[in-house]
């Protein structure tokens, strides 16, 4: 009766999460062949273009659709050089037809200049100053091929230049290539757009969809992780009949499954997942409430029948979630490269590497107060 409550909560709390996630839709502008489908599976993991269910849309753009990210990708199919003011009127048209309800906006524009032309044309700032000063979305000017530049980055610093005597330091620059060993701009790329998204629901939704930045992902974990510490300690805190510790059991499991959702680890293995999740992560709890984790909670001392406080009752939420971040590291490690099966989450996610990563939280927390 109990495993059948805990998985309706359960069930009931995840859909309601996952319907407040919304997409996010990215507009990417440049010339044909500037390097635009590579930019975004640079970002985004896979091939959006080929798994994506496609709307051809007026006036000489594409939305991709993916079935499996909170994502919407809107791409111009390149433009003539000589008619800037045709684009603009063709892009104001589609834009007002297809983003005119609040909840349907763009909400970032990567703008793509190759730097094997060396140059940026007249036609490159009437555009963007179109979409900063007229329609207000946030954008940045991305230099694609920047494995084709010198080792010093000049041909894109002097066009970076170009674009900020026009606009300005608002106006912000990345360099990207392709090649994995030029790290180069992706990251701050990825972070930049995230800030700039204003809405928490849909900044979410790009934090899960892109695959480039690790760090972006254990920061939107740790906002996940800090609301089920509340709760934890509100629990423990509270004069509830019954073990405190089994009380804690649903908040440490949904916080899971929202954390793997975050890397993108129950995309497509969800049952295998949950189904994981419940015999593993609650037979780990079991064992630190029972007192044999414990010591790897800072602050934590022992539990008596059951019956926790505030300050373990958050801490090893915390320490867990911690854990978890890093266990859904090694499975999204996986995940991009095709791996990710029943065998493999069963083989990562175990009590061992939870109680080691706990020992590394503990550590972690020692070195700071030392």
């Amino acid at each position: 009766m109990y495993d059948d409550k805990l998985k309706q909560n359960i069930d009931q709390e995840l859909e309601e999460y996952r319907r407040s996630i919304k997409k996010s839709n990215v507009l990417v502008l440049g010339q044909t062949g500037v390097g635009k489908s590579s930019l975004v599976n640079l970002v985004f993991g896979e091939d959006i273009a080929k798994i994506s269910n496609v709307r051809p849309e007026t006036r000489g753009f594409n939305q991709y659709e993916s079935p499996v990210l909170p994502i919407n990708i809107i791409d111009s199919e390149g433009y003539e050089l000589s008619n800037s003011q045709d684009f603009i009127t063709n892009f104001k048209t589609f834009y007002d037809e297809k983003f005119v309800d609040v909840k349907e906006q763009i909400h970032l524009v990567w703008y793509c200049i190759n730097v094997s032309g060396a140059r940026v044309l007249p036609f490159d700032i009437e555009i963007i100053k179109f979409l900063v000063d007229h329609l207000k979305i946030p954008t940045a000017v991305v230099f694609t091929q920047c494995d084709l530049d010198d080792e010093e980055g000049s041909t894109a610093k002097k066009l970076s230049e170009v674009i900020r005597q026009t606009f300005g330091s608002k106006m912000q620059c990345f360099q990207i290539s392709t090649d994995s060993d030029l790290k180069l701009d992706l990251e701050m790329l990825i972070s930049w757009s995230a800030n700039n998204i204003s809405d928490d629901n849909i900044r979410a939704a790009f934090i899960l969809s892109q695959k480039a930045s690790l760090k972006l992902k254990f920061q939107a974990a740790q906002k996940i992780i800090y609301a089920a510490t509340l709760s934890a300690a509100g629990v423990a805190a509270s004069p509830i009949p019954g073990s405190d510790a089994a009380l804690l059991i649903p908040i440490q499991t949904i916080m899971a499954l929202k954390i793997f959702n975050i890397y993108g680890i129950n995309q497509g293995a969800s049952d295998i997942l949950r189904k994981i999740i419940s015999g593993r992560i609650m037979t780990t709890l079991g064992k630190s409430l029972a007192g044999n984790l414990l010591k790897f909670v800072p602050g934590a001392g022992s539990v008596i029948g059951g019956t926790i406080n505030a300050v373990v009752a958050s801490s090893l939420t915390y320490s867990f979630g911690y854990a978890l971040c890093k266990v859904a590291e090694k499975l999204y490690d996986k995940h991009i490269n095709g791996l990710l099966n029943e065998e493999t989450i069963s083989t990562i996610l175990t009590e061992e590497n939870i109680a080691f990563f706990m020992q590394q939280y503990k550590n972690k927390k020692a070195d700071e107060t030392a």
